[in-house]
């Protein structure tokens, strides 16, 4: 932001929230909140789940109305009764959960509501030439004629995004924009976001990634327990944020390491999964080596594409169908994982990246869920058991902390924290041997992390093996034992727990390995 000269006056606002409060219930959700943005401004807006971000995000995109306080624009006091008014004045909103329809194509996404119509007919060859356009300018290549639900997570989030700036709004309101994204596409996102803020349009950033924030933001705003716990510069230390953001010192967000291990659960040797069919953009697993013992937690390294998740369905069962090759061992047997079925009885279970979308069942209750992958334990002779459904239940909620303990409520009125303690039970109860995570704290605060890698930990040292791919940097080092480093499919290296991150970055990036695994 530039900076004025003295006699000048300060800067007006282009959007003010001043005293804003709102209850559900009896439970106030904000407590009197104040936040200013000024045009050309990246205000970071952090907070734990259930802090007020959303809360706050949907009131000034028209989801909500306040029940106390103003809202400002450009000095003006407005209300907005419905998101088309916060458009209007030119407020736009990438929320966390896609605003796209998965069975249309990229290009009816991003035309979905203002297409293009000649003569009273749709011009598709028009739309596509605007969706290139469009995609261009983040110079990410995907399919404009491929439907969304055939898309990564990563490119879908791409595609929202791209929706979402297509308007050419004053202020853009970035939930969680980079959940999902490689290093390359947070680096366009990046760009992007530096050339809206070059052109005067003004930011609010929400993110649970607290190392971008120095990256893109002028300013950091915490909120905790519906108030504001503070304000400070981007480039505060970390341990700064995490203070504001919990309200107590958190000295170690990864527990000590294993150094214990058990007998191998998981060997793969040159292990390759041929495709009956071949799909574009699905890179199957075609060379990796890697071991998991019992009692380890070992991370998958890889841009988006190298293969990560690929390689956890297919050891799964539930990618695209296909035989392996090569050495596949669990529990040092010789094994075909070619279903659920058969990955469940060997002892496996997996934790997709998609917890809304594949993972939960959003409109059945929390309970329902979490017996979900064990039914036939709790329904001898085929009819349900209560008493074995509650035990399950409460265990679960006793090991991963799920809040509010009550079974009864539907899954999808939790927050995203929580949510993702339900995806991991609901896989845990089972007793597994081998737990494969993809992308196990995407989108949740840096406590619900903190408990989370806990309770792996905990897991691990009770002998299960836990194999995790994360595009976070920071937590695979952090936590897991061991790093493998995938590339198309392929292992080029493999690294101890603990290394320092630029030694895996360039693993991840660079197209020759000095380290190559044997």
């Amino acid at each position: 932001m530039s900076t004025a000269s003295p006699s000048a006056e300060p800067a007006r606002p282009i959007l003010e929230v001043r005293q804003v409060v709102k209850s559900f219930g009896g439970a106030k959700a904000l407590r009197g909140v104040d936040f200013t943005l000024y045009a050309g401004e990246v205000h970071a807006l952090l907070g734990e789940n259930g802090a007020g971000k959303s809360t706050l995000m949907n009131i000034l995109s028209g989801v909500l109305t306040a029940d106390e306080g103003e809202l400002l624009i450009d000095g003006v006091a407005v209300r907005f009764n419905d998101p088309r008014e916060a458009q209007a004045a030119g407020i736009a909103t990438i929320y966390q959960e896609l605003d796209l329809v998965p069975s249309l194509d990229v290009t009816a996404n991003l035309f979905l509501g203002h297409e293009i119509v000649r003569n009273g007919i749709l011009d598709n060859a028009a739309m596509r030439a605007g969706a290139r356009q469009r995609l261009a300018v983040i110079d990410v290549d995907i399919d404009i004629n491929r439907r969304v639900d055939h898309l990564s997570i990563g490119h879908r989030q791409v595609v929202a995004i791209v929706k979402a700036l297509s308007g050419a709004p004053r202020v853009v309101i970035m939930d969680e924009p980079t959940a999902a994204l490689t290093a390359s596409e947070v680096d366009s996102l990046f760009d992007i976001v530096r050339g809206l803020r070059a052109k005067g349009v003004a930011i609010i950033y929400i993110s649970h990634r607290l190392e971008e924030v120095p990256f893109v933001a002028d300013r950091v705003t915490v909120l905790r327990d519906g108030l504001v716990a503070g304000e400070t510069a981007p480039n505060a230390l970390q341990s700064d944020l995490v203070r504001l953001l919990v309200g107590r010192p958190l000295d170690e967000l990864y527990p000590r390491r294993s150094t214990k291990l058990g007998r191998p659960l998981l060997n793969l040797e040159h292990a390759r999964f041929r495709l009956w069919h071949e799909r574009s953009g699905w890179q199957p697993a075609c060379g990796v080596n890697l071991t998991v013992h019992a009692g380890e937690i070992v991370g998958l390294a890889g841009i988006m594409g190298s293969g990560r998740t690929e390689l956890l369905m297919a050891l799964f069962g539930s990618g695209l169908p296909g035989a392996w090759e090569g050495v596949v061992e669990v529990d040092g047997q010789a094994t075909k994982l070619q279903s659920i079925a058969v990955a469940r009885l060997r002892g496996l279970a997996f934790v997709t990246d998609d917890r809304r979308g594949n993972g939960l069942m959003i409109r059945m209750s929390v309970g329902r869920n979490l017996v979900m992958s064990i039914l036939r334990q709790v329904t001898p002779f085929f009819l349900a058991s209560p008493a074995k459904e509650a035990e399950v239940e409460e265990r679960a909620f006793r090991q991963f902390d799920i809040r509010p303990h009550d079974a009864t409520i539907a899954v999808g009125a939790l927050s995203g924290g929580n949510q993702q303690k339900v995806v991991l039970a609901k896989e845990v109860v089972g007793e597994p041997h081998l737990l494969l995570l993809d992308e196990p704290t995407r989108g949740i605060d840096v406590g619900a992390k903190g408990e989370i890698y806990a309770r792996l930990r905990e897991l691990a040292d009770a002998g299960l093996g836990v194999l995790v791919a994360s595009s976070e940097m920071p937590e695979l080092i952090g936590l897991c034992d061991k790093i493998v480093v995938l590339r198309e499919g392929r292992t080029v290296a493999e690294f101890p727990g603990g290394i320092d991150e630029h030694s895996v970055l360039a693993a991840v990036t660079a197209k020759e390995i000095a380290h190559h695994v044997g």
